[in-house]
């Protein structure tokens, strides 16, 4: 395999791509890119760590066909350290020898058999569908925060995505936090379905590096839905990953139905004065547990506290009261990272006492979406 092309052309499309190679495994192919060039002046780009990956190709002067599969990282660092101007890829697939050149520098390392890279699964489905980038984008921005990790309970590892018609539903809940974003997309059937409605899991991994793609446009793309895989064709590339098989929680079930107090308050300051007391609740001894940070809302005034090794933090920010005074502790983490999505001007919090979660909701509701998140409080020790 010899191909030959710029510098800049290589990036575009490897950069992508190299994060859907696998960081450590024991298929050694799969913590790689598969280049393949063919007869019409091009070269696919692979990669897949067997539960996302994703497809492109490279426009290029090919000299010779084949296949092989490069070191990822490697791959990068070496290119991105070679001259500006045109880069050719040279692969003895009799030894899988690599010659990478520009100008008169030359770096060589081993590559793999392309015949050893595990095959993709079949990226059809019934059920279709466009979407605008902007729409994806606030899907998944508003709620990849609350997606847990290694959670022994699959599904929480995942964004729950729940379509019916012209409405999309995101959800996701790590034990201790839960949001959801429901909005109406201008949403184009596209598959052999007579209609959209459905229910899927994606993998949180697949879900951060899709908002590598996303952007603020109106552009469409296109999302293809099969029993086990969907695909997101974005541009050159089509980004595709295996479902998460399991049905999610029943989260309905965790927001409190009768909230008894209430508290309206800016966006911008309650996330500056979280923000300031991180500066001293992520601050801890080894074997101490992190301090909370203790939200007081007396008579129209919310103090916000934390105490630590470190120092100590006081705040205080008027607020629309109605109901009991309260005082509940949080994770600090937890909480601020909640508030951080919302991009309302202020937001609703709902309580019904310091023992169950608070609901953060935008206090300006827009038309066709509905944002909720909550956080479930620590036990404050008197």
């Amino acid at each position: 395999m010899k191909f030959t092309a710029e510098k800049n052309a290589i990036l575009e499309v490897t950069l992508p791509t190299s994060g859907f190679a696998s960081g450590k495994s024991t298929i050694a192919t799969t913590e790689g890119i598969l280049f393949r060039t063919t007869g019409d002046g091009s070269c696919d780009i692979v990669a897949y760590d067997l539960e996302k990956g994703i497809k492109t190709s490279l426009e290029c002067t090919v000299e010779e066909e084949g296949c092989a599969v490069i070191n990822a990282t490697r791959f990068i660092q070496i290119v991105r350290t070679m001259p500006d101007g045109q880069i050719t890829v040279a692969v003895d697939e009799r030894n899988n020898r690599t010659m990478i050149s520009s100008g008169n520098a030359k770096f060589e390392l081993q590559a793999l058999s392309g015949k050893d890279f595990p095959d993709l699964p079949e990226l059809r489905g019934d059920r279709g569908f466009t979407i605008k980038h902007c729409d994806l984008k606030n899907l998944i921005a508003k709620t990849q925060f609350a997606i847990a990790v290694n959670n022994p309970r699959p599904e929480l590892n995942g964004l729950d995505l729940d379509v019916k018609g012209n409405r999309i539903t995101a959800v996701s809940c790590d034990g201790n936090r839960l949001a959801v974003y429901g909005m109406d997309c201008e949403i184009e059937n596209v598959g052999v379905t007579a209609e959209l409605n459905f229910n899927i899991i994606l993998p949180g991994k697949t879900v951060t590096e899709l908002m590598r793609f996303v952007n603020d446009s109106e552009e469409l793309m296109k999302i293809n839905v099969a029993r086990k895989h969907i695909m997101f064709f974005i541009g050159k590339f089509i980004v595709f990953t295996r479902l998460i098989d399991a049905v999610y929680v029943d989260y309905d079930r965790f927001i409190p139905k009768a909230p008894k107090i209430f508290a309206t308050v800016g966006t911008k300051e309650l996330e500056g004065a979280l923000g300031r007391a991180l500066l001293v609740t992520e601050e801890r001894q080894q074997g101490q547990v992190k301090s909370p940070v203790i939200c007081d809302i007396t008579d129209g005034c919310m103090t916000v506290s934390s105490s630590s090794v470190t120092g100590r933090v006081n705040d205080e920010i008027t607020v629309e009261h109605e109901g009991e005074n309260i005082e509940i502790g949080f994770n600090c983490r937890l909480l601020h990272d909640a508030v951080s999505v919302c991009d309302s001007e202020s937001v609703k919090i709902s309580l019904t006492s310091p023992l169950m979660g608070m609901t953060i909701e935008p206090a300006e509701k827009e038309e066709g979406k509905k944002f909720l998140m909550l956080v479930l409080p620590v036990r404050l020790n008197k």
